[in-house]
C-alpha cells in the first residue's frame, strides 16, 4: 500500500510550525510532504510505536506555571489551564492567539479578519455600540460578550437612525458602531442627523429565505441604499485581508462619517495568520485591479462577488473592484480607459435599479477627471447579477485550489480543527486557513482547513469545497447529511468514531457505499476511546496521514508536543498510532434494494448556524422571551413601529383590512385570511378513512394562485389539549408571555400563554434528540436526567427510535413524562419549534371556480402502541372547522405546472388524495373548452382502495370522461377484486398509448405526472420504461435514459409524501 502524505508530490517540505513558543524546542527537521512511495505505509495491524525515543518514558503531569507562560505567544495573552485532563483547557488554548485590547501592534494572531476588526474597534474607540442583527451573524458579538464598559447594546428596530444620533452627540472621539445589511434599512431615514467621528461597520453576511446564509451586499436594493447616502458620509468596502488594512486606516487620522462594508460572510470569517496592526494615517486604495490593460472590464465594490469573479476571470477580461463610492476621479478614468481604443465596462449589480444606481456613481466620476471631455469615454453598461453564475461569460466550474483541502465533520464543540489550524498557521511556508460552517439541521460544524504554499492566493473557501481528506468524527452529521459528495477522486475518508471494521459498512448507506467505490476512496478507520486527551490523539493521527508515515517522526512529536506545553503523553501517541488503520472499501458489498422501497437522500450541508467553542448558533436564534405585565401588550398597540413586522400583509377577507386573528403566523411572505365556505366528507361515515372536500372562501382578499399550486394552512393546536397541558405543567393559560418574533430581529410579539401554545409552539409535535439533551440540563432528578440524556446520546439510538417511530410521543409527552424537567414557559419557545404551515395540493382552477380554493384532504391519525389515539396536528384541525371559521393561508409554488403549450397532452397518475391536483387540471382544461381553445388529451389513471368508498370526485370524473375531456382513464381499485390492481398495471395495459405519447414531439408531446405515496415511484417507472421498450422500439438503456431527458425537461414530474 502506497503511504499517505497531503501535500503534492515533490513538492519542497516548509519547516515546522516557527511559533516564539516552540523555538526552545529546536524544530529544525522538516515534515516528510512528498508523496513518492518512501515512507512506510500503514498496514491493518499496524502498533507502531513512535520513533521519538526521547518520549519512552514520558508519561502525562502537568507543566509548571514558568514553563506554561514561556508557551504563550504573547504575554499578553491569558494563560492556558496547565493540563488537557482540565475543563476549558482546549479553549483556553485556542483563545490564547485571539487578538484582544491588549494585543500589541505587530503581534501575530490566528483569527478571522473580522475578529481583529472587532480588537481594533474597542482598543480605538471611545464607545462601540452592537445592533442585535448583527450579533446574530457573530458581527460584533465578541466585542458585546467582551465585558468592556465602552461597549453598548442596541436593537433593530424603527428608529434605530434617531437612537443612534442621539447617542453619538453624547460621545466624544470615535463612534463605532457594528451593524449588519438588515440595520441599513432602520438607519437611512435619520443618517443626516449623525454627527461626529463616526465609523458603521455594516456586515454582509445575511440569511436567505432557507435560512441559510448568504452575502447580502448583492441582496435588492442594498448598492442604491449606499449610493444614495449623503454626501458628508463615505462608504468604502473591504474583504478577506483587506479587512484589517482598511480598519487600521479607518481608526487613524481626521474625524469623518464612514460606513466600512465588510464581507463577513466568507473570507472575512476564515481563521488565518494576521500582523495585528497599529492605526496608520494613510489614504485607503480607491481601487483593485485585474488584467487592467483588457478591453472588457467587470466593475464591482470588493466584496464576495468581486472576490469570486476574480477567481474566475479569463485572461480576455478585466476586473475592478471599487473599495471606495467615492474613487479618485482621475484613478477611475485611467482604469477605465485606453488610447487609442475604447473599453467596454460592466457595472454589476443584484437588480437594475442597483446596477444603474453604481453606474451612475461611475459616470460621475468618469466626468468630472481632467481631460475627459477631450478623450474617448467607456462604454458603461449596467449588469443584472448577484452572483458568478449569473454571468455570462464566466464559467462556474469550481476551480481546483493548490495545496490540500481537509473537511471535517464534526461535533459543534470539537476542538480538533481550530488546533490543527493553530498548529499550522506558525509555519511561514504555509498559508492555512480554516473556514467552519454550522448547521443546525445537522447538529454539526463542517470545518474546511485550506493547506497551501504560501504564496498561494488565497480565494475564499465555500461550503462545498473539494476536499483531498473528509475527516468525519461525528455519527449524528453521517446520518442528516452527504459528508461524501465533495470528497475528489480517490482521496482520503478518515472515520474517527469507536466503530470496528466489520460495522463501518453498516453506518454506511447504499449509495454512500458506491461513492466510495466509484471514486475510488481510501477509507481510514480512527478508533479512539472518548477520554479528555482524544483531541491531541486525533492531531497525531492527522499528522500521520500529513506526513505520510506510521510512527510520528521526532521532529513532529516535539512540535505537537511544544504546542501543548509540553504534555503530549507517549501513551496518547501510540493510542493514535495503533487506532489508525485503512480498510479494505473496495470489497464491501453494495446492499440490494428492498422491492417497493426507495433509499432516503440525504441532504448536502446546509450553512445555517454559526459554530463557535461552546456550540452552534441557530441562524434563526434570537433575543430572550419573557413574562411580563399586560402593560408590555399595550405598549404592543400604542408603539406599532417598534414591534410590528413591517413586510408582512394579512387580509382579511370580510373587512378587507388586516386581520385580527392572523397575528399568528408573524411572517414575511404574504398571508391570507379566508373563510370556510364549506367542509364535506366524501368518504362514508362507516368508512375507516375521513377523506373530506374543503372549500375556502377568498372574496376580497386578493389571494391568486395558478393550477397546480400548494396552499400553506397555519393551523392551531386543538383547543381542549392545550387547555389539559397547562393545567399539568402549572401555568396560567391567561398570563402574558413576550417573546422575539421568529422571523424578524429586534420586533417582539405578546401573546397570552394559551395563544401561544394554541398558535405558535408545536407542542404536539415530535421532539428531536437535541430537546431530549436540553431537558436533561434543567431536570433536577438526577435518574430523570441521566434517562434523558441517555435518549440524545447515540448510545439510545434505539429508545429514541422506539419513542419516535412506535409510541410517537410529542414534546407534550415528554414533558408530561418527566415531570423534574420544568423550562419555563419562555424556554419552552426557543426549545420547541414553531407551528410550521403545512401545504396541500390545491384542488381547484381559480379561472373555472373564481374567489374559491378548494382542498382534497385525508384526516390523519392512528392508534400507537400503547392504544392511544393519535392525530396530526393540521388535518385534525382542518376537519373540525365549521362554515364561517376563519384559517390563515399563503399560497406556495409548485412542480405541478400545466405544459406551456394547451395542445399537448396530459398523463395524470394519482392515488387517494393524490388526485387534488389533477382535479385542478380537469378543470382548467374543461374551463378551456368552454372558450374555444383548443387542448390537448388528458389521460387519468386513479387508484384506491375501493370503488364504492373512495372513488374520489367519481361523479365529476365520469362527467369529464362522458364530456371528452379525459380522453382515457384507467382506474385501479386494489382491494375490489380477487386480483389486487394498482395504477401501474392499468398503465402496462396501456403501453401503445404511453409510448406515442412519450415519444411524441412539439404539441404532441406528453407531460407525465405522478402524485400521491411514493411506494409505486419504482413500478410506475418500470411501466414507463416497458411501454417504450415493448412498445417505442427502444432498448432499456435507451429507454431509462429518455425517461432522464424528460426530467430535465420537467416532462416527468413527481410530487410524492
Amino acid at each position: 500500500m502506497a503511504p499517505v502524505a497531503l501535500t503534492a508530490a515533490n513538492a519542497s517540505p516548509p519547516p515546522l510550525p516557527a511559533k516564539k513558543a516552540y523555538a526552545a524546542a529546536q524544530l529544525n527537521a522538516g515534515l516528510n510532504l512528498d508523496a513518492d512511495g518512501a515512507s512506510t505505509p500503514y498496514s491493518a495491524t499496524s502498533t507502531a510505536v513512535s520513533e521519538y525515543d526521547g518520549a519512552k518514558d514520558k508519561v502525562s503531569h502537568p507543566a509548571s506555571p514558568s514553563a506554561i507562560a514561556k508557551a504563550l505567544v504573547e504575554s499578553t495573552i491569558p494563560s492556558t489551564l496547565p493540563s488537557p485532563t482540565d475543563d476549558g483547557y482546549y479553549a483556553n488554548l485556542i483563545a490564547s492567539s485571539l487578538p484582544t485590547v491588549a494585543t500589541k501592534p505587530g503581534a501575530t494572531v490566528f483569527a478571522s479578519a473580522v475578529d481583529a476588526l472587532e480588537a481594533l474597534a474597542v482598543k480605538h474607540s471611545e464607545s462601540v455600540w452592537v445592533y442585535d442583527d448583527a450579533a446574530l451573524v457573530e458581527f460584533g458579538a465578541r466585542v458585546s460578550k467582551s465585558g468592556s464598559k465602552k461597549v453598548h447594546e442596541l436593537q433593530t428596530r424603527q428608529g434605530a437612525g434617531l437612537e443612534l444620533a442621539g447617542y453619538a452627540s453624547k460621545t466624544q472621539g470615535k463612534f463605532t458602531i457594528f451593524a449588519s445589511i438588515k440595520t441599513l434599512q432602520y438607519l437611512l431615514p435619520s443618517i443626516d442627523k449623525i454627527e461626529g467621528d463616526v465609523l458603521i461597520n455594516l456586515a454582509t453576511t445575511a440569511n436567505h429565505e432557507s435560512l441559510e446564509f448568504t452575502d447580502g451586499l448583492y441582496a435588492s436594493g442594498t448598492l442604491k441604499a449606499l449610493a444614495s447616502l449623503p454626501e458628508d458620509w463615505e462608504v468604502v468596502f473591504s474583504s478577506g485581508d483587506k479587512i484589517i488594512d482598511t480598519a487600521s486606516k479607518l481608526y487613524a487620522g481626521e474625524p469623518r462619517k464612514v460606513i466600512h462594508v465588510v464581507e463577513s460572510t466568507y473570507s472575512g470569517r476564515e481563521t488565518a495568520a494576521y500582523t495585528f496592526p497599529a492605526p496608520q494615517p494613510a489614504a485607503i486604495e480607491d481601487l483593485t485591479i485585474q488584467n487592467g490593460s483588457a478591453t472588457q472590464l467587470y466593475l464591482a465594490p470588493a466584496g464576495y462577488l468581486a472576490s469570486g469573479i476574480a477567481a474566475v476571470l479569463p485572461a480576455s477580461a478585466g476586473l475592478v473592484q471599487l473599495n471606495t463610492l467615492s474613487p479618485s476621479s482621475d484613478a477611475l478614468f485611467a482604469a477605465l480607459t485606453t488610447e487609442g481604443g475604447r473599453k467596454t465596462v460592466q457595472v454589476l449589480g443584484a437588480t437594475k435599479a442597483d446596477a444603474e444606481a453604481l453606474k451612475a456613481v461611475v459616470l460621475a466620476s468618469l466626468y468630472a477627471a481632467s481631460g475627459s471631455s477631450k478623450s474617448v469615454l467607456p462604454l458603461v453598461k449596467s449588469l443584472v447579477a448577484a452572483s458568478v453564475a449569473a454571468i455570462p461569460d464566466l464559467t462556474t466550474e469550481q476551480v481546483a485550489k493548490p495545496g490540500k483541502v481537509v473537511s471535517f465533520f464534526t461535533a459543534p464543540t470539537s476542538p480538533l480543527p481550530q488546533l490543527l489550524a493553530h498548529l499550522f498557521l506558525s509555519s511561514p511556508s504555509l498559508s492555512t486557513r480554516l473556514a467552519q460552517f454550522g448547521s443546525a439541521s445537522a447538529r454539526g460544524v463542517r470545518s474546511v482547513l485550506s493547506l497551501a504554499p504560501a504564496s498561494t492566493p488565497a480565494a475564499a473557501l465555500s461550503v462545498e469545497e473539494p476536499s483531498d481528506v473528509t475527516w468525519l468524527s461525528d455519527a449524528n452529521v453521517l446520518k442528516s447529511a452527504d459528508v461524501l459528495a465533495s470528497a475528489k477522486q480517490g482521496s482520503i475518508v478518515v472515520v474517527a468514531l469507536p466503530w470496528s471494521e466489520e460495522e463501518l459498512p453498516v453506518k454506511f448507506t447504499r449509495s454512500e457505499i458506491q461513492t466510495i467505490q466509484s471514486k475510488q476512496l481510501r477509507v481510514f478507520l480512527l478508533d479512539l476511546a472518548a477520554a479528555p486527551t482524544t483531541p491531541i490523539q486525533e492531531q497525531v493521527a492527522f499528522l500521520l496521514l500529513y506526513t505520510g508515515t506510521s510512527k510520528l517522526s521526532q521532529g513532529v512529536w516535539k512540535v505537537l508536543d511544544a504546542f501543548h506545553n509540553h504534555q503530549v503523553a507517549r501513551e496518547d501517541v501510540e493510542a493514535a498510532q495503533a487506532a489508525l488503520f485503512e480498510v479494505n472499501a473496495a470489497s464491501w458489498e453494495i446492499p440490494e434494494l428492498e422491492e417497493g422501497k426507495t433509499e432516503k437522500v440525504k441532504s448536502q450541508w446546509e450553512w445555517d448556524a454559526l459554530p463557535g467553542l461552546a456550540g452552534v448558533v441557530a441562524s434563526s436564534d434570537e433575543q430572550g422571551s419573557g413574562m411580563g405585565p399586560w402593560d408590555l401588550a399595550a405598549r404592543h398597540l400604542f408603539f406599532r413601529e417598534a414591534f410590528a413586522v413591517p413586510s408582512a400583509k394579512t387580509t382579511d377577507n370580510a373587512q378587507g383590512l388586516p386581520g385580527v386573528s392572523a397575528l399568528r403566523p408573524s411572517m414575511s411572505e404574504e398571508t391570507f385570511l379566508v373563510t370556510v365556505s364549506e367542509n364535506r366528507r366524501l368518504t362514508p361515515q362507516t368508512y375507516d378513512r375521513n377523506v373530506f372536500h374543503l372549500e375556502l372562501d377568498t372574496a376580497g382578499t386578493g389571494l391568486h394562485y395558478d393550477v397546480g399550486e400548494a396552499i400553506g394552512i397555519h393551523g392551531w393546536n386543538d383547543a381542549e389539549e392545550v387547555r389539559e397541558f397547562c393545567e399539568m405543567y402549572g401555568v396560567d393559560p391567561d398570563s402574558l408571555v413576550t417573546f422575539p418574533s421568529p422571523t424578524r430581529a429586534g420586533t417582539l410579539e405578546s401573546r397570552t400563554v394559551f395563544q401561544l401554545l394554541q398558535q405558535n409552539v408545536d407542542l404536539f409535535g415530535r421532539p428531536g434528540k437535541a430537546f431530549y439533551a436540553a431537558l436533561a440540563k434543567v431536570a433536577t432528578n438526577k435518574s430523570e436526567a441521566m434517562r434523558l440524556k441517555f435518549i440524545s446520546a447515540p448510545e439510545g439510538a434505539e429508545l429514541f427510535k422506539r419513542m419516535a417511530e412506535k409510541e410517537t410521543v410529542t414534546f407534550a409527552d415528554v414533558l408530561k413524562g418527566f415531570k423534574t424537567a420544568r423550562p419555563t414557559i419562555e424556554e419552552l419557545v426557543g426549545l420547541i419549534p414553531e407551528i410550521k404551515p403545512r401545504h396541500y395540493s390545491i384542488a381547484s382552477s381559480q379561472k373555472a371556480v373564481g374567489d374559491k380554493v378548494e382542498l382534497l384532504i385525508v384526516t390523519v391519525d392512528w392508534v400507537d402502541v400503547h392504544g392511544s389515539p393519535r392525530f396530526g396536528q393540521c388535518t385534525r384541525y382542518l376537519s373540525a372547522l365549521a362554515p364561517g371559521s376563519k384559517v390563515t393561508v399563503s399560497i406556495k409554488p409548485s412542480v405541478m405546472k400545466l405544459p406551456p403549450d394547451d395542445k399537448q397532452p396530459i398523463i395524470m397518475a394519482g392515488l387517494g388524495t393524490g388526485a387534488a391536483p389533477f382535479r385542478a387540471f380537469m378543470q382548467h382544461r374543461a374551463w378551456q373548452r368552454t372558450q374555444g381553445i383548443e387542448v390537448g388529451p388528458l389521460i387519468y389513471y386513479f387508484g384506491s382502495r375501493y370503488r364504492s368508498q373512495e372513488y374520489l370526485y367519481g361523479e365529476d370524473i365520469e362527467a369529464y370522461i362522458a364530456s371528452g375531456v379525459i380522453a382515457h382513464a384507467g382506474l385501479a381499485f386494489s382491494r375490489d377484486g380477487v386480483d389486487k390492481s394498482y395504477i401501474q398495471h392499468k398503465m402496462s395495459a396501456d403501453k401503445a398509448l404511453l409510448s406515442k405519447l412519450l415519444k411524441g414531439k412539439g404539441s404532441d408531446a406528453a407531460y407525465f405526472y405522478l402524485c400521491g405515496p411514493t411506494w409505486p415511484v419504482p413500478d410506475v417507472y418500470e411501466a414507463l420504461v416497458g411501454s417504450l421498450t415493448s412498445e417505442g422500439g427502444m432498448e432499456r438503456k435507451a429507454a431509462e435514459d429518455y425517461i432522464e431527458e424528460l426530467k430535465e425537461e420537467e416532462r416527468y414530474v413527481l410530487e410524492v409524501y
